[in-house]
């Protein structure tokens, strides 16, 4: 009985070490594959610009051998501040490679982006950036102030050409905390300003709606401006696929369709059914697959040792309603055509 007893102990000491030595190899495999794993935080994965932009961050991460986890939450999100900030901390937690996150505030990320980077974590930040350089290892994407400059001087040079010299204006988005949105009004209102100069004061810009990218509501709160302000000229909506839709919505259903001027931000086909009856005016548009491209190539560089620009800036294109669908067009066939050389070449890699 007790021989058997020794054997039975000895083969369960067996097991157990094998146990261990299991563990073991699976923590070794994890930590391995965390160095090839980066992490992509954007304020949300779908839409016409968040969609190429995800896109594009994962054409460089096959091509360059990573392996990308995209980490988001809806719109509407009741703690998607907080949700975005444990994301980088999971990411800090896990070692990754890399971090690339679209920051839904200039401060609040700041703390646990500098912990990353204080672990030798990079983290690139993109579609907005934190106050101070210093906090980020670099920021890719538009320089917003500027975007919202351009978009503000073209459409009041238009405006100024169909004799518009006085009214009121509407501005439209997602969130009015959310750095883009801030930096986009900001540069709209210089550009605005410049181009009538002191007649600028004779325009009153309406409180800014935020829809939280619900376009019911910004559709509900336009319409009551429309009837509020019966001088309402201009629209302009910076950016989402909800403050398009409501603000198209609401120029039709108020029967003012080509009356009121409304220009926007990002590409989207959804702009295409406003061209024929003039709801939507022009576009300023960002080159979103080609800002997701080159977060995780400049992420990967940094990685590797490279010494990168502190700031990569993507510029923007101003497009009228009428040269829209030529446009999209083009952009669609570029969208493929880089997805297809990126694929070509892993291809020829691996040969």
């Amino acid at each position: 009985m007790l021989k058997k007893g020794k054997i039975a102990l000895t083969g369960l000491m067996a097991v157990m070490l094998l146990l261990v030595a299991g563990c073991s190899g699976g923590g070794s495999s994890a930590s391995s594959d965390s160095k090839k794993t980066l992490y992509f935080i954007p304020i949300v994965d779908t839409g016409a610009y968040w969609n190429p932009m995800k896109k594009g961050a994962e054409d460089a991460a096959e091509k360059l051998g990573y392996t990308l986890v995209t980490k988001t939450s809806p719109s509407a999100e009741p703690s998607k501040k907080e949700k975005h900030i444990g994301f980088v901390k999971e990411a800090t937690a896990k070692k990754v490679a890399g971090i690339a996150i679209a920051p839904i505030e200039k401060k609040a990320f700041v703390d646990s982006i500098k912990t990353a980077m204080d672990k030798d974590i990079p983290v690139i930040t993109f579609d907005a950036d934190l106050e101070n350089e210093a906090d980020r290892t670099a920021y890719v994407g538009t320089d917003n102030v500027s975007a919202g400059k351009e978009l503000g001087k073209q459409a009041a040079e238009e405006m100024k050409t169909k004799g518009i010299t006085g009214g009121t204006i509407a501005i439209v988005c997602v969130d009015v905390a959310q750095p883009t949105m801030i930096d986009r009004e900001k540069g709209l209102k210089e550009g605005f300003e410049e181009v009538y100069g002191s007649d600028a004061s004779k325009f009153k810009f309406l409180a800014t709606i935020q829809d939280n990218d619900q376009p019911s509501e910004s559709k509900k709160q336009l319409e009551g401006y429309i009837s509020a302000n019966k001088d309402l000229v201009t629209v302009f909506s910076l950016g989402s696929e909800g403050p398009d839709v409501g603000v198209m919505s609401a120029l039709e259903s108020q029967g003012k369709s080509g009356e009121i001027l409304h220009y926007g931000f990002d590409y989207t086909d959804t702009w295409l059914k406003g061209v024929e009856d003039g709801r939507i005016t022009a576009i300023v548009d960002q080159d979103a697959y080609q800002i997701g491209y080159q977060v995780i190539e400049n992420l990967v560089k940094s990685i590797d040792g490279e010494k990168i620009e502190k700031t990569i800036p993507i510029d923007v294109k101003y497009v009228k309603a009428d040269e829209l669908k030529k446009y999209g067009e083009e952009k669609s066939k570029i969208k493929t055509e880089s997805a297809e050389d990126a694929v070509q070449e892993s291809t020829d890699q691996s040969k």
